[in-house]
C-alpha cells in the first residue's frame, strides 16, 4: 500500500519540524487548484488543495515552524517530503504493523495515517513543537 500510495502522489515541500518558508512553494509544486491560510489565535493553517482532491493542512506556530500536517483524499501526498526527518520513523512504522490503520506515538512524534486506494486520511505532529494551550486534536 505504501508503495501505490507513494505512486500516486504528488511532490508537497511544507516539512514538519521546519521554516513556515517551506509552505510558500507549496501551491507551484502540489499543482495546487487552491490554497488558503486561516489564523487562529495560537496558529495558523495553511490549506492547499491537490488535483486529485487531496487536502494538505499544514499548521504552522506563530514562530514560523509547521508543527503539524494532516491530509485527507483520493491520493497520498508526498509523505516523505512532508515528514522529513521522520519519514524514516513512519517507514520503520510500515514494515511492522499489522494491518491497517497505522499509529506511531512517542514524545518526539505522533503519526497517525489510514485508508485505501481513492480514500487517504492522516496527521502527524510533533508534541514538544505544539504551541501552549493548542489542543492537538486541531490537527486532522
Amino acid at each position: 500500500m505504501l508503495g501505490a500510495g507513494c505512486a500516486l502522489s504528488f511532490a508537497a515541500h511544507a516539512t514538519l519540524g521546519q521554516n513556515v518558508s517551506t509552505i510558500d512553494s507549496d501551491q507551484t509544486h502540489l499543482r495546487a487548484v487552491a490554497h488558503s491560510a486561516m489564523t487562529q489565535r495560537a496558529y495558523s493553517v495553511h490549506l492547499i488543495t491537490m488535483p486529485s482532491g487531496t487536502a494538505v493542512r499544514e499548521y504552522v506556530a506563530p514562530g514560523g515552524i509547521v508543527f503539524g500536517v494532516a491530509w485527507d483524499g483520493p491520493t497520498l501526498p508526498d509523505l516523505k517530503a512532508m515528514l522529513g526527518a521522520s519519514f524514516d520513523t513512519y517507514v520503520a512504522a510500515t514494515a511492522t504493523r499489522r494491518g491497517t490503520p497505522l499509529a506511531v506515538s512517542n514524545s518526539d512524534l505522533v503519526i497517525f495515517s489510514s485508508g485505501h486506494l481513492r480514500a487517504f486520511s492522516g496527521h502527524a505532529y510533533l508534541p514538544q513543537a505544539v504551541p501552549a494551550g493548542v489542543d492537538v486534536s486541531v490537527i486532522q
